[in-house]
């Protein structure tokens, strides 16, 4: 399972050291020993933060380890959005085209935690969706693409992701951040693996920042039901909560 989080605030701030060392210590073998056979985040890993206009979202990608990354430079960045992913999958996967944050150069970009099994053979709503769904083999992309052409067709988040849902074969999880420069949307649906160990989010909120993650990041973090949307506008960090149902 990947790891990731994002941190979202009314005033500009730098991203505490603390939270990205807690992050850092998520990705590492000696945190999954009991779980996980293939060990590290090290397959790539990516963030986004808003430009100081708050305009525009400036997306990073490195196809190296997490760990290995240049923590003091991340922690100069002042921004009020700021969102990390650390990629896992099988070693001979690894692809620079493949780490997060995706972008289709569409309203949202994604970040996924989980794996999907299955999408559906259908043909989406516009040429360049559809040729894109039917042409990649990240399954991250294809929910992307997925996600895009339900709200084409004039359906709203929710409603388009209760579709989806319907339509697709859920591996770990379909856990995503779903976001722009105006909005972060967190998606929770996942599974159990063969051990037991549960893939959720956590949110946490204190005086004017969100934070949510993929495990506990401060004392006050709260696990985000299964099957919800939280709909966060980043302008105002006003907040909406959806159970989705299918």
């Amino acid at each position: 399972m990947c790891r990731m989080f994002f941190k979202c605030s009314l005033e500009p701030f730098n991203i505490d050291y603390t939270i990205l060392k807690g992050f850092l210590a998520t990705c590492r073998w000696r945190y999954f020993r009991r779980y996980d056979i293939f060990g590290h985040h090290s397959l790539g890993w990516g963030f986004a933060y808003l430009s100081e206009n708050n305009n525009e979202l400036v997306i990073k990608h490195d196809i190296n380890p997490i760990y290995h990354a240049d923590w003091e430079s991340l922690t100069k960045i002042k921004t009020r959005f700021l969102l990390v992913h650390a990629r896992k999958t099988l070693p001979w996967k690894r692809k620079f085209e493949n780490v997060h944050p995706i972008d289709i150069g569409e309203k949202y970009l994604i970040t996924h935690n989980g794996i999907i099994k299955n999408f559906p053979e259908k043909k989406l709503t516009t040429p360049k969706l559809d040729r894109i769904y039917k042409e990649t083999g990240l399954d991250t992309r294809k929910y992307l693409c997925s996600i895009i052409d339900q709200l084409q067709e004039s359906k709203d988040l929710a409603r388009g992701l209760e579709f989806i849902f319907k339509e697709i074969e859920i591996g770990a999880g379909a856990n995503a951040f779903l976001f722009n420069s105006r909005m972060c949307n967190v998606i929770t649906n996942h599974k159990n693996n063969f051990n037991g160990r549960h893939h959720t989010l956590f949110i946490s909120r204190k005086n004017s920042e969100i934070i949510v993650s993929t495990t506990p990041l401060t004392n006050n973090a709260k696990e985000i039901p299964n099957y919800s949307l939280i709909q966060i506008n980043l302008a105002n960090l006003d907040t909406n909560f959806t159970k989705l149902n299918f």
